[in-house]
């Protein structure tokens, strides 16, 4: 638990011992309580309870600003009053309102977002490249190509990257040839969910290029655009096109 309050306080500046003054507005010593004790609050406004050597408050859940002393005490103290919104801390006003731990995504980028419904970090990554290229980006970062398991989870996708991206989704076969594959995510997590646009997959053909020998390829990956009955739909594409992408942690640090 120690380790948790103090990556908080690293990344929240809550305050250091130094400004216990300047958080809490009822005054210095034990007005929250005895040692190892602290009292109930929604606010943290209660001064700071208990020695350093105290324990974590009866009410932490709500914001209890009893929370104990020292690195504990700031950690919950923080309440209705704390980081309303902190990105950086990547909660939301909701969450930071609720007095309890605010969940850390910074460790994977300055830019890396919570969500609040996967209790998963993401990141967006404007890079043009392709299918594998972002495959690959993602797990040099201990992560993935983002995986959609839910309404929810699509929606919030979308709205972090509202133009085309790679997902986590291939169907497995080669770029030449025909009809598409069976579906599946990068994971292997299973495919649950899905949001295809109309006659989508369809493995529609498409110029190789200058890989592949030349000639005709076949789209056999999946991505996220806007032209489907609504955006945010998915869509195949050919692997080697290039676009953005979207990496996921499914833990947060």
């Amino acid at each position: 638990m120690v380790g948790a309050f103090g990556l908080l306080l690293s990344a929240g500046g809550c305050g250091g011992p130094g400004n216990y003054a300047n958080l809490f507005d009822d005054g210095p010593g034990q007005a929250g309580g005895a040692d190892n004790a602290g009292t109930s609050s929604n606010s943290g406004h209660s001064g700071y309870a208990g020695t350093q050597q105290g324990g974590a408050g009866a009410d932490s859940a709500a914001g209890g600003s009893g929370s104990g002393g020292g690195v504990v005490g700031c950690a919950f103290s923080c309440g209705d009053s704390g980081h309303s919104g902190d990105s950086s801390l990547g909660g939301t006003s909701a969450e930071a309102g609720s007095g309890s731990m605010l969940n850390e995504c910074s460790a994977f980028g300055v830019d890396a977002v919570f969500s609040p419904s996967t209790q998963h970090c993401y990141l967006v990554v404007n890079d043009q490249v392709t299918f594998a290229a972002a495959s690959a980006h993602c797990e040099m970062l201990d992560a993935h190509l983002v995986t959609l398991g839910s309404e929810t989870e699509n929606d919030f996708a979308w709205k972090l990257l509202s133009k085309e991206h790679w997902i986590g989704l291939k169907d497995g076969k080669a770029p030449k040839e025909q009809q598409p594959g069976k579906y599946a995510w990068v994971t292997g997590e299973p495919l649950n969910y899905m949001n295809w646009s109309g006659g989508q997959p369809n493995a529609s053909a498409t110029d190789c290029g200058e890989s592949n020998g030349g000639g005709t390829c076949y789209e056999h990956c999946g991505f996220q655009w806007t032209g489907g009955s609504h955006d945010g739909q998915w869509n195949d594409r050919y692997c080697l096109h290039t676009i953005a992408s979207i990496c996921e942690w499914d833990s947060t640090r």
